[in-house]
C-alpha cells in the first residue's frame, strides 16, 4: 500500500515505524499561526496545518528547510499535498463504506505509540514537545486505522498472489528464473598498505612469489592461505564460497575467467597488495526449481500487484472527487480530475 505521508506520521505515532523518526502533529500546536485553507476535498478543507505536518515527514529532521533549493521544496510540497489529498480521499471512503475502529484498537495503537519510546516519560516528552494533545493522538489514530481498514477491505483482500498464479508465472517466464554460472574460489591475500614504501611493496610482492612457488610444489592452498594470507576468509583456508560471475572485482574476474577447476592465478596486485586465487569448482548456469523461488515469488508477485491496485483505487478515488487546490491564499484551482496522474494521457 501506498501509504499516505500524512498516515505515516500518524503510524510513526502508533510505534508501528522506527521510534527515531520524531512525532509529528496532525494539527498545529496551540499559538501557532493562523491557519489557511490549502485545499477542499469534496467540499472537506485541508487547512495548512495538516499539509506542514506532511511536508515534515518527507524532510529529514538533519535537512532542514534551509539547506533545499526552492524549487525542491516546493516539488516536496506538492508531494506532501498530494499524499494529504489521497488520505483525505481514503478516509471519506472509510466513512462512505461504514467502517469502524474500537475503542480498544485506538487504545491499543497508543499502547504502541508509547512502546516504541525507552519510557513513558519519553514519549510524553516527545509528545509535548511536538504539541501532541492525547485526544488528538486518539483521533488521528484511529483515523489511521480506519484508512488501513478500508485499504484492506477494498485492496488487500484481493491483491494476494495465490501459489497456483506464481506458478504459471513461473511456467510463462522460465528465464527469470535461471542461477548463473558459479565458481567456487579460494583466495590467499599478501595485505600491503596502500601508503606503503617501495620497500613494503617490494617485500609483499616477494612472499607471494613465494607462495605461489610453494603451490606448485604441491603444498596445499588452504594450509598456505591459514598460514599467510591477510584476508578475513583465512581462518577457513581462504575459501569465499561459491560466486556468481560478477561479483568479484574486475582484477579477480579478469583473472580467474579462464581457469579450469584446481588452477591457481598467477599473482595479481591491486590496492590492497598482492593476491592468488583458486578455483576448485564449476557449476554452469542452471535453472532454479519452483519451490526454491515459490516464497519469494509469490511476495514479490503480491507486492507488485497490491500496489497497483492501490494506485487504481487511488485513481478511481480522485476520478469521483471534487478536488480544490489553493496554492496561494485567495486563488483557487478547482480540479475534478486527480492531480499528478501518471495514468492521465493528456
Amino acid at each position: 500500500m501506498r501509504q499516505p505521508t500524512f498516515v505515516l506520521s500518524l503510524i510513526v505515532l502508533a510505534g508501528t515505524l522506527a521510534p527515531a523518526q520524531a512525532l509529528v502533529p496532525s494539527h498545529a500546536p496551540s499559538g501557532s499561526p493562523a491557519l489557511r485553507i490549502v485545499a477542499r476535498v469534496n467540499d472537506v478543507p485541508i487547512t495548512s496545518d495538516r499539509l506542514e505536518a506532511a511536508v515534515s515527514t518527507l524532510i529529514p529532521v538533519t535537512s532542514f528547510h534551509r539547506n533545499l533549493s526552492p524549487e525542491k521544496l516546493a516539488e516536496i510540497r506538492r508531494k506532501a499535498l498530494d499524499n494529504v489529498i489521497d488520505e483525505e480521499l481514503q478516509y471519506q471512503e472509510a466513512v462512505r463504506l461504514k467502517l469502524r475502529v474500537s475503542d480498544g484498537d485506538v487504545e491499543r495503537g497508543l499502547d504502541r505509540a508509547r512502546a516504541a519510546y525507552k519510557t513513558i516519560r519519553a514519549f510524553e516528552e516527545a509528545r509535548k514537545k511536538a504539541g501532541v494533545k492525547l485526544g488528538d493522538l486518539r483521533q488521528s489514530i484511529r483515523r489511521a486505522l480506519l484508512v488501513k481498514k478500508a485499504y484492506d477491505q477494498v485492496v488487500g483482500a484481493h491483491c494476494i498472489v495465490s501459489r497456483p498464479e506464481a506458478a504459471e508465472f513461473y511456467r510463462q517466464n522460465p528465464e527469470r528464473f535461471v542461477m548463473p554460472p558459479q565458481r567456487h574460489v579460494f583466495l590467499i591475500t599478501i595485505g600491503v598498505d596502500p601508503a606503503g614504501s617501495k620497500q613494503d611493496w617490494e617485500n609483499g610482492r616477494l612472499r607471494a612469489v613465494a607462495i605461489a612457488e610453494q603451490l606448485k610444489a604441491g603444498v596445499s592452498f588452504e594450509e598456505l592461505a591459514r598460514k599467510h594470507s591477510t584476508d578475513p576468509s583465512r581462518p577457513k583456508g581462504g575459501d569465499l564460497g561459491l560466486i556468481h560471475q560478477g561479483r568479484l572485482t574486475e582484477e579477480f574476474e579478469t583473472a580467474i575467467k579462464d581457469l579450469r577447476p584446481g588452477e591457481v592465478t598467477p599473482v595479481i596486485q591491486t590496492i590492497y597488495g598482492y593476491h592468488l586465487l583458486r578455483v576448485s569448482e564449476i557449476r554452469p548456469s542452471q535453472p532454479k526449481t519452483f519451490d526454491e523461488v515459490r516464497a519469494r515469488l509469490v511476495s514479490d508477485l503480491t507486492t507488485t500487484r497490491c500496489a497497483e491496485q492501490s494506485a487504481a483505487w487511488i485513481q478511481r478515488l480522485r476520478a469521483a472527487a471534487a478536488i480544490e487546490i489553493f496554492e496561494e491564499p485567495g486563488t483557487a484551482d478547482v480540479r475534478k480530475a486527480p492531480i499528478n496522474d501518471p495514468c492521465d494521457g493528456r
